[in-house]
């Protein structure tokens, strides 16, 4: 062991934690490796190389890497490949490497060897077939540059999956996927594709239930267009499968079988799903089934995409589902008053803006929130600017989106006072961009304002937004700065300090001083 950790400490640069195992130093290397960083792949590719010779170590790093992110194995090829390991290790010789069947870490690293001569020769060793744990380097070399080389690893890695289990489809996908948008993957991705095609029904369970996103989600695609699950397995993926693209293309295939066998009951479940996607695809089933009736049941769903299905649901019954949302917010304490809401602004009017002004009242944020979305999207002209100090952020946030988009129309003196710092954080920062909006000088203001806060939020926005002025903004300045700011600006510029950049603030002060 002493004679391994002299090399790894010098081909990993000294990064070996104090008494930490070889082993615990390549896992801890792994997952930093799956975060990113160039550095990290290559201190990882040295303590490969300098645990090659010992057989128990190899077994044990070669474990570590399985678990690995399947970057970590396009990243660590990269870098095994550079001009860094060019050199002839005597550790991994190729004679060394073809002739001893029992190293797969040296079989490995040999398969990411600078010379395609040697990668050629190390994905013919017989365990290049038969060792799940290589599989994601062959897959890797299946892209090679080189042709030969590629031409080889598509071969080998065709005939290693000619029979496969779950294993090494589970070893072989994640890679793949990743790969298989490369210029050269079309070949690989065709030939993962039939292996799976040609997977037993569990083989394919177990895929689809992998960890790795993009792994389920290929085999959930594959699965759908072999035809490969059946009507029960289709409706557990449509209401209980995590990934909502493969959620939703169950549900979709679903959909496609109930309308063509005319059974709308096989939709009805589909409805009870949580899914928003879901749903509206068992709701359009059922409306081309000519099965409308489901649609006022949702005009008030909080999922906007299933909100208009349902008023297209409704529209296709002879219904008016405006006139459901008038009805319903004209009666007090109503249920799923949000949803209402947003309802009635997706189809309303502005003469519709009196059966909102009662929310913008409502104990629940969220509803006053949404009372003043729907004000603006019905184009209704109510000044909301006493929102401004409403105690929710959620509120204050789409105040600040009406009042932007009506024009200047919150008085500056209120603004002024909103910014003080004996308001909330949120009400704050809502007048900061308000005033933003205003003009150069008002921003510029504002930003000197804050720029010096105790608030270490709003002053980092604030010197933010300074900077990004001065630096695209700047340039355009056409009206000079007003006589009765020069003085108050250049107080603020000096009190600012250093939490303005230098640079800027000679820029600012040459610019206020100069009457531009």
């Amino acid at each position: 062991m002493a004679g391994i950790k002299d090399p790894f400490r010098r081909l990993t640069g000294h990064r070996e934690m104090p008494g930490e195992p070889i082993v615990d130093s390549v896992h801890r290397l792994v997952l930093a490796g799956e975060r990113g960083g160039r550095s990290v792949f290559d201190e990882l590719a040295g303590a490969l190389l300098a645990v090659v010779s010992d057989a128990d170590l190899a077994e044990q790093v070669l474990d570590v890497l399985t678990e690995a992110d399947p970057k970590v194995w396009i990243e660590l090829d990269a870098v095994l490949r550079s001009w860094r390991y060019g050199y002839r290790d005597p550790r991994i010789a190729p004679s060394r490497v073809i002739g001893k069947a029992d190293d797969p870490l040296a079989v490995m690293l040999a398969a990411c060897d600078r010379s395609g001569y040697e990668r050629e020769r190390a994905l013919g060793h017989p365990i290049m077939r038969t060792d799940v744990r290589l599989f994601p380097v062959l897959v890797v070399r299946t892209v090679d540059w080189v042709g030969a080389v590629r031409d080889r690893a598509l071969q080998i890695l065709e005939e290693a999956l000619s029979n496969a289990d779950a294993a090494a489809l589970q070893a072989v996908v994640p890679v793949a996927v990743r790969l298989g948008e490369r210029q050269r993957g079309h070949s690989l991705t065709e030939l993962v594709r039939h292996a799976l095609v040609r997977a037993g029904d569990e083989t394919l369970s177990t895929v689809r239930r992998s960890e790795d996103l993009r792994t389920r989600r290929f085999a959930f695609e594959v699965t759908l267009q072999a035809g490969r699950m059946d009507r029960e397995q289709l409706l557990e993926a449509a209401l209980h499968e995590p990934d909502v693209i493969s959620r939703t293309r169950c549900a979709r295939a679903l959909s496609a079988e109930a309308i063509a066998d005319d059974r709308p009951e096989i939709m009805q479940r589909l409805l009870e799903g949580t899914s928003a996607r879901v749903r509206v695809e068992a709701l359009t089933a059922l409306v081309r089934l000519g099965h409308t009736d489901a649609g006022p049941r949702f005009l008030a769903d909080d999922a906007s995409l299933m909100r208009l299905t349902a008023q297209w649901a409704v529209r296709r019954a002879g219904g008016d589902p405006a006139e459901h949302y008038r009805r319903h917010l004209s009666a007090p304490a109503v249920h799923g008053t949000r949803g209402l809401l947003a309802g009635l602004g997706d189809c309303g009017g502005p003469a519709d803006a009196d059966l909102v002004l009662p929310h913008l009242r409502d104990p629940r944020p969220r509803v006053r929130a949404e009372a003043v979305r729907t004000l603006r999207r019905l184009g209704a002209r109510i000044d909301v600017t006493a929102m401004l100090e409403d105690p929710a952020p959620a509120v204050v946030r789409s105040v600040v989106t009406t009042l932007r988009a009506s024009g200047p129309d919150a008085p500056v003196e209120r603004l002024w006072e909103l910014l003080d710092a004996g308001h909330p954080r949120h009400v704050r920062q809502a007048a900061h961009r308000l005033l933003a909006d205003r003009n150069a000088w008002t921003r510029i203001r504002a930003d000197l304002l804050l720029a010096g806060d105790v608030d270490e939020v709003l002053s980092r926005r604030a010197r933010a937004d300074l900077a990004v002025w001065c630096a695209r903004d700047a340039v355009r300045v056409y009206q000079k700065c007003p006589d009765e700011l020069r003085g108050e600006l250049e107080g603020l510029l000096s009190a600012a300090g250093e939490a303005v950049d230098q640079d800027d603030a000679r820029l600012l002060r040459w610019l206020i001083q100069t009457g531009r």
